[in-house]
């Protein structure tokens, strides 16, 4: 196929790459326009309220959580495969693919689910119906579903097989490569899903040569496509721009890509207040973009090790004294009994560029003298003073030992 849109494959090193490459971000003046659409997606979860895996899957790659929610999705999901396995209900392969995606970007292993009313094993049924789904090409026709969502459930497939590191994965990528091409996937948003699927492929190791070859082929020819529908600020329409923006950011990890990200954001950001993307599932697909991840990160997310206890921790800066103002915060994954000190340092390991800190050894353990390159001063009289939600700490950070979704604000203050 010849490269008329500027795809080009870059040779680079077989390995996980947990980060999207950024070739542009959302302006800090339109940052709250993410924050607020992140806020209301979260608030459409409830314990009345179907679970949505791509809500869950958002959430945790994302810049903004809410532990209430994301633990009640995690407990609905769980007990929803379970119930719709032992009931025999429908459970299409796209679906499971979905629940693999959102438990295991939660730290919950698929392979081992484990509720009051029985057990089951996700990644196992995701490999059983994907076989099915592509058992079909041996014949040379369509995989079995409807021709709507056969493509866009298989790139969910293969996207699930290889997060979790399927020995399958190698033969349904090989398979899907070989018989996807632009015409088939149909539209924006399957390509996309198809995209994000191969290369996580190409992140794997020990992949036959040629199956690689045949992977770098297909992406190439569904890149272009999607480039090609550029049109107006947006990549297809509306709702498969999140999507698109996801597969672009992803493969650019392995081919140089020329597309318009800086508009392509900008013309998202300006629909959020025109409540666009009100829907919990058009939001949960825009973000990770807007965020600059893919679904195809889920694969390098942290988790807990050797079934240590684990807990979230909230931790946000602020500045409104002097200098620039600034507003951050993360949440971060600490073991139970870590002080604020380490929470501290977990979050620089997370984004140094934000919550950089700098301490002091003192009678009375590490005292904070800076954070995010602002110190305090005693001519000023500034210092960074620290809550736990709006109560000051009565002990220092090495002393301090957060509980389970904590909230710890660090502000700056003047005395």
């Amino acid at each position: 196929m010849e490269n008329k849109l500027g795809v080009f494959l870059v040779l680079l090193s077989v390995t996980c790459f947990c980060k999207a490459v950024n070739t542009c971000n959302v302006p800090d003046t339109k940052k709250s326009y993410v924050t607020s659409l992140a806020i209301n997606m979260a608030r459409s979860v409830g314990p009345c309220v179907p679970p949505d895996p791509s809500v869950l899957l958002a959430l945790n790659l994302g810049q903004v959580k809410d532990p209430t929610a994301q633990d009640i999705l995690i407990d609905q999901l769980k007990n929803d495969a379970v119930d719709r396995v032992s009931k025999n209900a429908s459970f299409t392969s796209g679906k499971v693919a979905l629940y693999v995606l959102a438990l295991r970007s939660s730290c919950v292993d698929p392979s081992n689910i484990s509720v009051q009313k029985g057990s089951i094993n996700l990644v196992q049924l995701l490999e059983n119906k994907t076989r099915e789904e592509l058992r079909a090409f041996g014949n040379g026709s369509s995989p079995k579903a409807s021709v709507i969502t056969t493509w866009y459930q298989v790139g969910l497939d293969l996207l699930g097989l290889c997060t979790m590191s399927s020995p399958y994965t190698s033969t349904a990528a090989h398979i899907v490569a070989k018989h996807t091409t632009p015409e088939v996937c149909g539209n924006v948003d399957t390509a996309a899903v198809v995209v994000m699927g191969l290369v996580c492929v190409l992140g794997m190791e020990n992949v036959p040569k040629n199956t690689l070859t045949e992977v770098r082929k297909t992406l190439s020819g569904l890149l272009n496509y999607i480039l090609q529908n550029q049109k107006d600020g947006l990549i297809g329409n509306a709702y498969s721009t999140g999507l698109a923006g996801q597969a672009l950011m992803a493969a650019e990890k392995y081919f140089s890509v020329n597309w318009d990200c800086s508009v392509i954001i900008q013309k998202v950001l300006d629909l959020i207040p025109k409540k666009t993307f009100s829907l919990p599932i058009a939001a949960a697909q825009v973000l990770p973009f807007l965020w600059g991840t893919s679904y195809v990160s889920v694969k390098c997310l942290p988790c807990p090790e050797n079934n240590a206890q684990f807990i979230s921790v909230e931790y946000t800066i602020v500045n409104n004294i002097i200098g620039e103002h600034f507003l951050y915060s993360t949440t971060v994954l600490v073991k139970e009994g870590s002080t604020l000190l380490q929470v501290m340092q977990k979050a620089a390991e997370l984004d140094p560029n934000k919550f950089s800190f700098e301490s002091q050894n003192s009678t009375w353990g590490a005292y904070i003298t800076s954070i995010n390159h602002l110190a305090g001063n005693t001519n000023d009289k500034t210092y960074w003073q620290f809550l736990r939600d709006s109560t000051p700490l009565e002990v220092g950070v090495s002393s301090y030992i957060p509980k389970k979704n904590d909230h710890i604000t660090a502000i700056f203050s003047t005395y």
